[in-house]
């Protein structure tokens, strides 16, 4: 009889995985907090039944409609307006599948990534606050759970986070420090 050799199903751990170990386990509440938030978001709108016939969106775009910045504003009039059933339905689906990954730890980058998706789309509709602490929090948690990369591609990385963020600053409302936090185009 010939003896049959498998391989082991379990990975040795590589350089990268072992560096950010620590940083995983310092990020840990930050992604519990996460998940939790995204749960209650989107078990909140599953509860509400008049979220289930785009109701409560269409509402919201008519109330935010003046804290929108302009281009979004746009984007809200042609896509989201007339789709409204169908959005509604895609955020709760998002944000409780956001949630159980953060939750279950699968799939993280890409949930932190829907994550940041999300709350750019909530920030440039004018709803900043929870939005723009949700999405530091969810880009320090991407950061944590990043694998060390060369300073040169740390350097281009951070260029191009300013690119977007130095196109916002024409629809800047505000430089007062205290009125800065519910400006859309600086969170």
């Amino acid at each position: 009889m010939s003896t049959i050799t498998t391989r082991s199903a379990v990975r040795e751990p590589t350089t990268a995985d072992t560096a950010t170990r620590p940083i995983a386990a310092l990020v840990l509440p930050m992604r519990l907090f996460l998940a939790a938030g995204w749960l209650r978001a989107g078990v909140e709108k599953v509860l509400d039944r008049s979220w289930w016939t785009g109701d409560v969106l269409d509402q919201f775009l008519v109330e935010q409609r003046t804290h929108m910045l302009p281009f979004f504003r746009a984007f809200a009039d042609a896509v989201v307006a007339p789709l409204a059933l169908p959005t509604a339905w895609l955020v709760v689906e998002a944000q409780i599948a956001i949630g159980l990954c953060l939750l279950l730890n699968r799939w993280l980058r890409r949930a932190l990534w829907a994550g940041v998706v999300l709350n750019v789309c909530f920030t440039l509709a004018g709803r900043v606050n929870p939005s723009a602490f949700y999405l530091v929090m969810e880009l320090v948690v991407l950061i944590g759970l990043s694998r060390p990369v060369s300073m040169t591609i740390a350097w281009r990385r951070a260029t191009l986070w300013c690119l977007p963020a130095m196109a916002l600053l024409p629809f800047a409302r505000t430089l007062d420090p205290a009125k800065v936090i519910d400006d859309p185009a600086l969170m």
